[in-house]
């Protein structure tokens, strides 16, 4: 499945108009999915409602697949019944996202809609609610799960915990979501705060490189901004990333020669089978480039995590191998590497999807 990117709005906090510009902007963009929340309407006059149901609709119109949050009080002032769910059809809604418990048997009946109406469950409890839907035999293509945010700092979910939740929806082969944070956008249920990330540990990383974290982990279909409005770089940048193979955006840290700056950047890199804990090693240059000059550049004496480097020609055989040192205070005794530059600390996380025979590459920053 191809990685989807979506946006959140919350028109309540807006006007119709500057949501209208924001999802045509993200629309151009190849944005594909749009979440709002109907948490916050419980004691809203119903003006506040018809502001998210026309920015909704007006989403659904311009082909977005929309999912609406919701909790059992928001249902119950809105009047949707989940035993016939043609409300949110009306309102424009694709998916229900329901944040509330229920039972198990409910839910998978639900899927069983008339209407065609998804349903979305939330991902980030961890808990064994999925595997108990799945015993009521749901029509799998309109169930998913999707992560929280966390706009408070230090509330985000650890990544181990993160990935031991998203296996019990990946193991029936369900799609999943997660949200990364604008820096600049203020609308949300938390009014006010920036980032909205699902990860604790990447709440200030740039938007690209949280985007990248959740895209390579390969357990993301769709990667949400959580908070409004994302500023229009952002949008940019993250509807830029290579989706498919894990990319390192990468400034050299000197000046190097014409064949390195080749071995870098005109190769999709892919780590060897028998691995070393030492680097990730990548081979195919030292036959492209064996008739090649590699002179003794710029050297360190001592390498640390995320430092790349391409051997000289101090080690003939080897010579045009380029390598990624995973280990700190890593020696070079033969003064055979010349340092190239460092893996920017955001991106340092990425090393981890980088397993045998994994492609990636570098992208000139």
């Amino acid at each position: 499945m191809k990685k989807q990117l979506g946006i959140s709005i919350y028109p309540e906090q807006s006007t119709f108009e500057k949501d209208k510009a924001y999802l045509d902007f993200a629309k151009s963009l190849g944005y594909t999915q749009v979440f709002t929340s109907y948490f916050h309407v419980n004691n809203q006059p119903i003006e506040v409602i018809d502001k998210i149901n026309k920015s909704l609709k007006y989403a659904k119109s311009i082909g977005f697949y929309t999912i609406a949050d919701f909790e059992n009080v928001s249902l119950q002032r809105l009047g949707i019944d989940l035993n016939d769910p043609k409300k949110c059809l009306e309102m424009g809604i694709d998916c229900i996202r329901l944040d509330s418990p229920s039972l198990p048997s409910e839910i998978a009946e639900l899927t069983h809609n008339r209407y065609g109406i998804d349903v979305q469950l939330n991902m980030s409890n961890n808990d064994n609610l999925i595997t108990n839907v799945m015993d009521f035999k749901p029509i799998k293509s309109r169930l998913s799960g999707c992560h929280n945010f966390y706009p408070q700092k230090n509330t985000a979910i650890p990544y181990d915990f993160f990935k031991e939740a998203n296996q019990k929806y990946l193991q029936h082969r369900l799609s999943t979501a997660a949200f990364i944070g604008s820096h600049v956008g203020t609308q949300g249920p938390a009014l006010g705060n920036k980032e909205f990330p699902t990860l604790e540990f990447m709440r200030f990383y740039d938007v690209v490189s949280q985007a990248k974290i959740l895209m390579y982990c390969d357990e993301v279909d769709v990667i949400f901004f959580g908070n409004a409005y994302a500023s229009e770089e952002e949008l940019k940048l993250v509807s830029q990333i290579d989706r498919d193979e894990i990319t390192f955006d990468f400034k050299t840290a000197h000046q190097v020669s014409p064949v390195e700056e080749k071995i870098l950047f005109n190769h999709l890199h892919f780590r060897r089978m028998d691995i070393t804990e030492a680097f990730i090693r990548y081979t195919m240059t030292r036959v492209y480039y064996k008739a090649e000059k590699i002179l003794v550049g710029k050297q360190k004496a001592s390498y640390n995590k995320g430092d790349v480097v391409i051997i000289n020609d101090n080690d003939a055989h080897y010579k045009g191998e380029c390598h990624i040192i995973l280990q700190d205070n890593f020696k070079d005794d033969e003064k055979k590497y010349n340092f190239i530059g460092s893996i920017k600390p955001e991106e340092l996380f990425l090393l981890n999807f980088i397993k045998a025979n994994n492609r990636y590459q570098f992208k000139k920053n």
